[in-house]
C-alpha cells in the first residue's frame, strides 16, 4: 500500500553466500545448497517431520530441511504453528526491483519498487499467534523511499478468515480481514485510525488482494476509496522471492 508525500531512509539487505552445514568439515556455497523441487517449501511448512520420514524430502528438500545451508530461525517453515500453516506460503522476503504501478486521481502516476517480509514470531507467545510483517517501497524515478508499514497477519481459529493489522509511517493504522482461498486472500478494511495532521484524504475503504502465482512469485493489488473518489485500483505489483531460496 502506498500513500504519496512520504519519505525516509532506504534500507539495505544482504545475503550470505557461503554457510557451514551440520557436518563441520564441509562448506557449501549458497548456489549449490538448494531445493530440487519447487514444492518443498509448502510441503515442509505443512509437516516438518517430512524432513525425517520422507525419502522425497530427504533427496529434494535439503535447503528447507537444513541438511545443508542455514536458514534464519524466523523463516524456518519446519516451526510453523498449526494455526498459521494455511498462510505459511507467505513466509520469506519478497522483492520487486521495479514494475510496481501507483495510480489515483489525486496523484501523478508513478512506478515503484517494494520489499515485503513475512516471518515467524521469535518467541513462544501465549496470545494469538501471527506472522510478523514489514514492507517498504521506493520511487523508481528518484530512488527515494515512499512508504513503510509494520504489522501482523493471522487467522481466526477454526476458520479460513485472515486478519491483518498494520501501522504506517504516514500516520495510519489499519485493520483488514477477509477470506483465504487456497494461496490467495482478499482483505477488506474493517477499521482505520490516523493522526490528526495527516495530509492524505480520509480513506473510507480499501481492498488488499494477495495471491501466490507460483513458488517464487507473489502478486498484490490494492484498491482504495477516499472521501472524494470511489473504490478503484491504487497499486499493483509482482514480487520475486529472494529469501529463503
Amino acid at each position: 500500500m502506498l500513500f504519496h508525500n512520504c519519505l525516509f531512509t532506504l534500507g539495505t539487505f544482504t545475503l550470505v553466500t557461503g554457510v557451514k552445514t551440520k557436518h563441520p568439515d564441509i562448506l557449501f556455497v549458497a548456489e549449490k545448497c538448494r531445493d530440487l523441487d519447487p514444492h518443498c517449501f509448502n510441503l515442509i511448512a505443512q509437516d516438518g517431520s517430512q524432513c525425517l520420514k520422507s525419502t522425497f524430502a530427504k533427496k529434494n528438500c535439503q535447503l528447507t530441511c537444513m541438511v545443508c545451508g542455514e536458514i534464519e530461525k524466523k523463516y524456518d517453515v519446519r516451526n510453523v504453528p498449526e494455526l498459521l500453516k494455511p498462510i505459511a506460503w507467505l513466509i520469506g522476503i519478497w522483492r520487486a526491483e521495479s514494475g510496481g504501478k501507483a495510480i489515483f486521481p489525486t496523484i501523478p502516476v508513478f512506478t515503484y519498487g517494494e520489499q515485503l517480509d513475512f516471518s515467524l514470531p521469535t518467541s513462544n507467545l501465549k496470545a494469538l499467534q501471527a506472522l510478523n510483517y514489514t514492507a517498504f517501497a521506493w520511487d523508481m524515478n528518484n530512488h527515494e523511499e515512499l512508504h513503510s508499514e509494520y504489522g501482523f497477519i493471522t487467522i481466526k481459529p477454526n476458520t479460513k478468515e485472515v486478519a491483518m493489522s498494520t501501522v504506517m509511517n504516514n500516520g495510519f493504522v489499519m485493520i483488514e480481514q477477509g477470506p483465504l482461498r487456497g494461496k490467495s486472500m482478499k482483505l477488506v478494511l474493517q477499521d482505520i485510525g490516523r493522526i490528526s495532521f495527516s495530509r492524505d484524504l480520509p480513506v473510507h475503504g480499501t481492498i488488499r488482494e494477495i495471491r501466490l502465482l507460483d513458488s517464487d512469485t507473489l502478486e498484490q493489488r490494492f484498491l482504495m476509496e477516499t472521501l472524494t473518489h470511489r473504490m478503484q485500483v491504487h497499486t499493483f505489483i509482482r514480487y520475486k522471492k529472494i529469501y529463503p531460496k
